[in-house]
């Protein structure tokens, strides 16, 4: 069980299990597709059961040495009545402190589970960037309505059934359970532009060979392969391949992009969209955390 886990079930005293005999839990595991602290240095998770606070912690100096938490973070939460509870959870990207500017915010609205643990993926990505705004130490939407959150850019319900939840493993969230990760420099160093179709936000796929696509922001946003000031320097965000918030390939063999992508490229804030066989690198995954200083290599199952 990680260090964030065992704070989190000591803080939800009216959810935490006394003397259960099957488990009811939902573990929550928190990434992102950006550079921290670069792009953001807190985290905040908060959980709600109707209108009332059960959780609220901010995880402070993300990415340094003495980081309150590393990516991804895993989080369980249990049940104190055989499960079924239906809980609110917020989870933002913050720059400086609790109160700070407020970049990114993920809702979902899901019950406890019975009988099981079951994984609940939350990610924090540069797309839904400017989707929250600080309320001092709350986050409120800036983006969605009430009832909808941030995915790949777009605004869609917040209500997940839990049922369709897999079971947790460490493998799904820690790198194949071994704590790989994806070095996205050395991942995309021969990429190359890919030409968008942007009636449908595709791109070319390579037939029956697989491939890693990445997003070159316009400004300093994700991982970076080179230092400030460099004049050929990119930034990249890595999509996620078989994913609703990162890149599936169609029936016609096209690689389709969140509809997003177009859209902030058409506002200048994405540059281009780079492709690279997944060759010498593995496809990235949801499961498969990138590289960096706040890379979580601990895969301890709950």
């Amino acid at each position: 069980m990680s260090r964030g886990r065992r704070l989190a079930l000591a803080a939800l005293a009216a959810l935490a299990c006394g003397g259960c005999g099957e488990v009811d839990e939902i573990v929550i595991a928190i990434s992102t597709d950006l550079a921290v602290p670069k792009d953001f240095d807190v985290l905040q998770v908060q959980v709600f059961e109707g209108n009332q606070g059960k959780f609220n912690r901010p995880y402070r100096r993300l990415g340094g040495s003495d980081a309150e938490a590393q990516l991804p973070a895993t989080l369980g939460f249990f049940s104190s009545d055989a499960g079924g509870e239906s809980i609110r959870i917020k989870v933002a990207a913050r720059n400086k402190d609790d109160v700070g500017p407020v970049r990114i915010l993920r809702e979902v609205v899901t019950t406890i589970p019975k009988d099981r643990v079951a994984l609940l993926t939350v990610s924090l990505d540069f797309l839904c960037d400017g989707s929250g705004q600080a309320a001092g130490s709350d986050v409120e939407r800036a983006l969605c309505d009430e009832g909808q959150t941030c995915v790949a850019g777009a605004c869609v319900s917040s209500e997940i059934d839990s049922s369709t939840l897999p079971d947790y493993s460490s493998r799904d969230v820690f790198g194949g359970g071994d704590g790989e990760c994806f070095d996205v420099t050395t991942c995309f160093a021969d990429a190359t532009p890919a030409e968008v179709d942007t009636a449908g936000c595709t791109i070319a796929g390579d037939g029956a060979a697989l491939r890693n696509v990445a997003l070159e922001t316009a400004g300093d946003d994700g991982i970076c392969d080179g230092d400030e000031g460099d004049e050929d320097r990119r930034c990249l965000v890595a999509l996620n391949a078989d994913s609703d918030s990162g890149f599936r390939v169609g029936d016609d063999g096209r690689i389709q992009l969140p509809p997003a992508v177009c859209e902030q490229m058409a506002q200048k804030k994405i540059a281009a969209v780079l492709t690279a066989p997944a060759t010498s690198c593995v496809q990235k995954t949801a499961g498969l955390p990138t590289c960096g200083p706040w890379l979580a290599s601990r895969s301890e199952e709950p």
